[in-house]
Order: structure tokens, then sequence, then C-alpha cells
């Protein structure tokens, strides 16, 4: 039962995300969806509604997918927004390895720590997805 209520947390938070980003344009859904991941981390009774990370789950279930998903990319439109997929994954990760550093080294865990766990944690997958598939209509 926990798990049908934290994937429909996570359901109901990619919702509300997408509704969100369809209203401010400008505004990357990633960056929204951020937002609404620590929303839901800082909220004591909507935290404990999330199941904890597991990497086996990771490692034999989303890795996979991604991947796979891979395949289907042409190496075509890679190339041409090769600058565009850059500099947002760069972007991205330097900055939430920032934040979540300086969150994670106010909490009193070292900052060399703080920072590896950061940008470990940090996703560029959707962000160069969104760069490659701009202004195309996906199914």
């Amino acid at each position: 039962m926990f798990l049908a209520i934290s994937t429909a947390t996570v359901l109901v938070a990619a919702i509300v995300s997408s509704i969100i980003s369809a209203f401010i344009p400008r505004l990357s859904i990633n960056y929204v969806s951020i937002a609404i991941g620590v929303a839901i981390a800082l909220i004591a009774p909507l935290n404990h509604l999330v199941a904890p990370f597991h990497s086996e789950v990771f490692m034999y279930i989303v890795a996979p997918l991604i991947y796979f998903e891979r395949q289907g990319t042409r190496i075509n439109q890679v190339r041409q927004s090769i600058g565009q997929i850059v500099s947002t994954a760069v972007i991205l990760v330097l900055a939430m390895t920032f934040v979540s550093s300086a969150g994670l080294a106010w909490l009193g865990i070292p900052v060399a720590l703080a920072a590896l766990l950061s940008a470990l944690s940090t996703s560029t997958d959707a962000t160069a997805t969104d760069a490659v598939t701009a202004g195309m209509i996906m199914p």
C-alpha cells in the first residue's frame, strides 16, 4: 500500500509541475519539478508519503530504460543541439550542486561530501532531452 501511495504522490507532483510549466512557458519544467520535489521534501507530512530511494531500482529498471530511450535519438539532432545540451546540463548541475551542497553543509555534512552527493544526485538527462526535442511534436 505504501508503494501505491508513494507512486500516486510522485504522479501528482509530476502532473502539478506540468500544469505549472504550461502556464509559465518561459520556465523549464525541470526547474518546476525540482522546486516541487524540494517542497515535498521540506513539508514533513508529504515527505513521509514518498518511498525512500533504492539504488537497485535505479540500476535494474531506470538505467536500462534510459539506455533504450537513447537508442531512438538521432545523432544528427544531438550534433545540432550539442551546445544547448551541454550548456543547459552544465548550468543545471552546477547550480543544483551549489544549492544542495550549501544546504547539506548547513545540516552539518562536510562540504566535500555534500558537493559529491549533490553532484551525483542532479539530473541532466531530462534537460538534454528537452534541448534535443525542442520544437518537435512528441507522441
